[in-house]
């Protein structure tokens, strides 16, 4: 295990999404190997690892090779050991939540809202559902790719608004609302509509009609109503891998280049429990 000429990586979509074999996370790792699954991460821009056995520590330290740990700046749900791991999970103990509910059931980036949105993503299923609740994602890179040209041109040069308050209430029914405090922590910022890979140079789609508040410079309605359009065009069957999830998958994906949408389950015959870590990227680059 961990020998990088053992590593092997399965597609499973038409254009993006693979799963990787020859991998044990728990074990040390030599630098050749992190740089080949590396390589993998920026080919695919989803992959996943089966059967895994990790600490909350493990994960943590695993996922610091991709970038700067993100700490979650709603503080909720967070390990108090290894506070950058956050629980997703709808178990309930001694009438409480031990993890956030209902999270990201709506096409998103992570972390879109900040000046420096995450790069990647790293989900570990401990236990899963055994039906529902797949993770589905858009490969925005193919997206765009296909976009007709006039679209293209038309699109050039754009930037959107990305605020964490709009639509919060709407797709978070459950929790409270944000506070003043909260809301001033993470104020609107823009970002370009169409980004430049940091790594690839590939040019990817960058938009959400959950995150994306307004075009700059245009109607507000007409930008809303081009967001929409443009996130339906990236989220047609052809572009999307709809991830079943299995007990120890370990699943880490590029928000440069990708979209996801959590999907339900039956939360009232099935128990989730997950352990999420991101790592920070850089100010995305305007194509």
């Amino acid at each position: 295990m961990n020998d990088p000429a053992a590593i092997f990586a399965r597609q499973v979509s038409d254009t993006f999404a693979a799963e990787v074999s020859g991998v044990d996370l728990a074990a040390p790792m030599p630098t050749t190997t992190f740089e080949r699954i590396l390589e993998i991460f920026y080919r695919y821009r989803v992959i996943f690892f089966p059967r895994q056995a990790i600490s909350p520590r493990q994960l943590a330290d695993f996922a610091s090779k991709f970038g700067e740990l993100e700490n979650y700046h709603l503080a909720d749900f967070m390990l108090p050991e290894v506070p950058q791991v956050r629980i997703i999970s709808n178990e309930i103990v001694d009438g409480r939540n031990v993890g956030a509910t209902g999270a990201g059931m709506y096409w998103h980036s992570d972390l879109s809202y900040r000046p420096r949105p995450a790069g990647a993503t790293l989900l570990y299923g401990l236990v899963c559902p055994s039906e529902g609740g797949n993770t589905k994602f858009a490969d925005m890179v193919a997206a765009y790719a296909a976009l007709p040209e006039d679209t293209k041109k038309k699109i050039a040069g754009l930037r959107t608004v990305r605020d964490r308050s709009y639509r919060y209430s709407e797709f978070y029914p459950q929790r409270p609302p944000l506070t003043k405090a909260q809301k001033d922590a993470v104020p609107p910022v823009e970002h370009p509509l169409v980004r430049v890979h940091p790594v690839t140079g590939e040019l990817a789609l960058y938009v959400s009609a959950g995150s994306c508040s307004r075009i700059p410079g245009m109607d507000v309605e007409e930008g809303r109503k081009l967001i929409g359009e443009l996130e339906k065009f990236a989220t047609q069957p052809r572009f999307v891998y709809s991830h079943p999830w299995k007990d120890g998958d370990l699943v880490v994906w590029d928000n440069c280049a990708t979209l996801h949408c959590a999907t339900p389950f039956d939360t009232s015959n099935y128990v989730r429990k997950m352990q999420r870590v991101q790592a920070l990227g850089g100010q995305p680059i305007p194509a």
